[in-house]
């Protein structure tokens, strides 16, 4: 069996080992290799392959230095399509090129990452093998036969609509060169539909759904895309993807059927929400640097084997690690917590806390983490199918993939927060059980009203259409949609009850108290450049032709029949509704939903002197919110004997510029 210590068991600091890979004529043939110690200040010409490590429980030989070394089904795969058939191929491979039994080495070579892939001369992305199976072929196919693939004009209607539902990939369609033309979309081309669903099998392949691959995408200078014996660089792969995307989006808005935008909504969401974290990954594919904290939320959904990795490999992308160093003999959770604090006490920010909020679907799964400290241990995976819908807006993976880019990347285009302006140097610090978080602050208010939390109307799991034996899995299925309509309905109506049947909200001069509610409800994420006026009048509109209670559900509110058959008056508040809409409507009553975004998975409450919030959704009566040294916004803390626990950051009308803050009555919140 293979030992490494033939070859450099011990590496120093710049030293790697690089795979040469032997040719072979056929792909049945013995895989060969031998493996070698260079160090990368002798600039070493090699490719970094970027791969998933697949199962493994499944392991094939290969023939390393002369001596046996087993691979994962996928590598060895990989391995065979690579080789040359009569030249040597230089490689650099995780697996084989780090001795992965050594943690010591282990952690020395996962700093090394982000100059290995810097230095490297491109990146080989393997997709894996078959592109036939799945269709992928017919994409490789049309970028061969149709090098340049005439790009659709966009109207103002369709651009409008990646302004506003695609907006962290922010002026995306004018980014990628697309034209805009204000009239009608003129039809140059038609996509084969053969190639349409090779696009989407592509950004099915796992590799996409991978924490580790996104540094080794970012970092590398070029990248080419292999599948089986089919391949293609990244600027080709993006561009042709975009052209299949935007096409896609040019004919669903053609008619302005619902049924088409729906077509639309299938080619870019599916249940897992894999295939929207490959797009927003192929179009983030070159960005620059970011803090740490932010990239771990950007990247919380993607999956790693070792949970640590979920911030070990984004190391080599941040603009600094906080003194962080990849150490594999901590826990998940001491890793984790070392990390927030890293993070906290180096950016003097507390902006990781809004990382806190997770899918309410999703429990607890590290025992023992403080509530001060995100759990990044879960993935797209860990949704339960049940919580699946069928699209993008079902779904609170892809909700908040589109949510936190917007949140990071459009600072400066919305009023900026600084609910706690201190002008004393931030402090810090962690107390002997190295779990709880001391920091300056005070108690400003307490919650003693919360509505209802604002779910997503979703239908449920999908079903097989073809099973026309079952018809009665459809009529629940449609019944669903009634009532999660008619929730969001009654939602709405309790939060304005809470805000008004009062008397006592807190407004900002010149203000009225519906203009204070709406500007709640969204966060008061108004553009700058926007007419404010404009803005809330026309959210107060959409507020009546959505979420306006009919004449039917005043008249059931008043039986009492919430209280009584709660999910009867769901469903028949969603059917009034729907079937008081007429089909060419219903795009503007979806539109609706996308209006008031900012507020699903949220509650509203009204604080004991009249300020009304948005907070998240585990908050309940009795909480409080208290302003931090270094945050932005205000927090929700629950009591825990003598200490808190910290629930997550919230809106708070009329205090988020700084209004209530006081360098005077901070004291030490110690948070567990």
């Amino acid at each position: 069996m293979f030992s490494y210590n033939h070859i450099g068991n011990a590496l120093d600091p710049m030293q790697i080992r690089l795979l040469y890979l032997l040719p072979a004529s056929d792909i049945n043939d013995t895989i060969e290799s031998r493996l070698e110690v260079v160090s990368l200040e002798q600039n070493p010409v090699y490719e970094a392959l970027s791969y998933c490590w697949g199962d493994s429980a499944e392991l094939h030989e290969i023939k390393c230095n002369n001596e046996e070394f087993q691979v994962t089904t996928n590598l060895f795969s990989a391995l065979q399509h690579l080789r040359d058939e009569h030249s040597v191929r230089t490689l650099w491979i995780d697996a084989i090129c780090i001795n992965q039994e050594d943690l010591k080495e282990r952690q020395s070579q996962v700093l090394l990452m982000g100059d290995i892939y810097t230095r490297s001369d491109r990146a080989v992305v393997w997709l894996g093998p078959d592109p036939v199976s799945d269709g992928i072929n017919h994409l490789f196919d049309l970028m061969q036969t149709i090098p340049d693939l005439p790009s659709p004009h966009l109207s103002k209607r369709e651009t409008t609509f990646f302004e506003m539902n695609v907006a962290d990939l922010d002026q995306w369609p004018q980014r990628e060169g697309y034209d805009y033309a204000p009239g009608a979309v003129k039809k140059d081309f038609v996509i084969p539909e053969q190639a349409k669903k090779g696009a989407i099998a592509l950004l099915e392949r796992p590799w996409w759904t991978r924490v580790w691959t996104v540094q080794e995408m970012v970092l590398a200078p070029s990248a080419i895309f292999v599948c089986g014996n089919s391949s293609a660089s990244s600027t080709e792969v993006r561009k042709r993807c975009n052209d299949i995307l935007m096409h896609s989006v040019s004919d669903a808005f053609d008619t302005g059927d619902v049924d088409d935008v729906g077509a639309f909504g299938d080619l870019v969401s599916d249940g897992d929400g894999k295939l929207f974290i490959a797009i927003v990954r192929l179009h983030r594919s070159s960005d620059a640097k970011k803090d740490l904290g932010a990239i771990l939320h950007l990247h919380r959904w993607l999956r790693a084997k070792d949970p640590r990795d979920k911030v070990y490999s984004s190391l080599g992308i941040a603009t600094s690690t906080y003194g962080i160093e990849p150490d594999y003999t901590v826990s998940t959770v001491e890793c984790y917590t070392r990390a927030a604090f890293k993070i906290i006490s180096g950016s003097c920010s507390l902006d990781i806390f809004s990382a806190l909020g997770m899918p309410a679907c999703l429990e607890a799964t590290l025992d023992g983490l403080p509530s001060w400290v995100p759990d990044w241990s879960y993935d797209f995976s860990s949704i339960p199918d049940e919580e699946k819908g069928p699209s993008g807006i079902n779904n609170p993976i892809i909700r908040e993939n589109v949510r936190t880019p917007i949140l990071l990347e459009t600072r400066g285009s919305f009023p900026e927060f600084k609910a706690s302006q201190s002008n004393m140097p931030f402090t810090t610090r962690l107390l002997d059980d190295s779990k709880t978080l001391v920091l300056r602050g005070f108690i400003v208010d307490e919650l003693v009203s919360v509505g209802d939390k604002l779910e997503y109307p979703w239908p449920g799991p999908e079903i097989d259409f073809n099973d026309v034996l079952d018809p009665i899995r459809e009529l629940r299925r449609t019944s669903r949609i009634w009532g999660g309509i008619g929730r969001v309905i009654d939602t709405i109506q309790g939060w304005q009850d809470l805000a008004f049947q009062g008397g006592n909200i807190q407004t900002l001069p010149g203000e009225t108290p519906m203009d204070a509610f709406l500007t709640t409800l969204l966060s008061n994420r108004i553009r700058l450049d926007a007419n404010r006026r404009d803005v809330l009048d026309y959210l107060e509109q959409s507020i009546r032709r959505g979420f306006k209670m009919t004449k039917t559900g005043i008249v059931m509110h008043q039986m009492h029949l919430p209280q009584i058959v709660p999910r009867l008056y769901y469903k028949l508040l969603g059917y009034r509704k729907l079937s008081s809409i007429d089909r060419s409507d219903m795009l503007l009553f979806g539109k609706s939903f996308t209006d008031i975004q900012w507020a699903f998975d949220h509650r509203m409450g009204m604080t004991s002197s009249g300020h009304l919030c948005l907070v998240p959704w585990p908050i309940q009566a009795g909480d409080w919110i208290a302003l931090l040294q270094a945050g932005r916004t205000p927090y929700v803390l629950r009591k825990a004997g003598d200490k808190w626990k910290i629930i997550g950051d919230c809106y708070v009308h009329g205090i988020m510029s700084g209004e209530a803050w006081s360098d005077e009555k901070c004291i030490d919140i110690e948070i567990v």
